[in-house]
């Protein structure tokens, strides 16, 4: 008596991936800056949250009710505070575009002068001054600004710190990854609790 075999069952041929399947992908890297821009009512709630801690030991030491009054003042002063809040999305640009804005703004003989007296091996790569701004602007997604000079009479009117805000976030993605961690075990976890499948 003769068995036959099965032929050995045939892999399926991987699909082929192609630079347009990998292009199409691509996400350059988004950050969310909310911005409070009335500084004095941010500045005013911390003050008025410990006024508000006295008043209270102030009140049951003494049977008395001026709390009351800075509560209210202090919900005014966060609603004042919270109506100034902006929100800025900002996008990475591409390579191309950073190296080509970068070469636009190159750094000042001052600046290379001062890199070289702080004991630095490296001239500073752009002329922070002019560069900042442009970054900012190139990679603000919304809102948009409807004209170069109405972007730079906001830049000029922002202090040190809401500067700072803004460059910072604009540097960080344009040099952030996409590396990811291991999924989520909480996720998991959570979806498993539900009868979920789980991927």
């Amino acid at each position: 008596m003769t068995t036959s075999r099965k032929p050995p069952a045939r892999r399926a041929a991987k699909p082929t991936t192609t630079f347009a399947d990998i292009r199409a992908k691509i996400q350059r890297p988004r950050r969310i800056v909310d911005m409070v821009l009335d500084a004095e009512a941010a500045a005013e709630i911390d003050n008025l949250d410990q006024l508000l801690e006295r008043a209270q030991r102030h009140d049951e030491a003494n049977g008395t009710e001026t709390a009351r009054d800075v509560a209210k003042h202090l919900q005014e002063v966060e609603a004042q505070a919270e109506a100034s809040r902006v929100r800025f999305t900002l996008e990475a640009v591409t390579h191309r575009a950073y190296q080509t804005l970068r070469a636009e703004y190159p750094p000042t003989k001052e600046q290379i002068e001062a890199a070289a007296a702080r004991g630095g091996n490296e001239e500073p790569a752009f002329d922070p001054d002019t560069f900042a701004p442009a970054l900012v602007e190139a990679q603000l997604a919304e809102p948009k600004p409807e004209t170069p000079e109405e972007f730079a009479a906001f830049w000029n009117d922002l202090s040190d710190g809401q500067l700072g805000q803004l460059w910072q976030a604009a540097i960080s993605i344009q040099f952030q990854t996409g590396e990811l961690g291991p999924p989520s075990q909480a996720a998991a976890d959570i979806l498993r609790s539900f009868g979920m499948a789980t991927s």
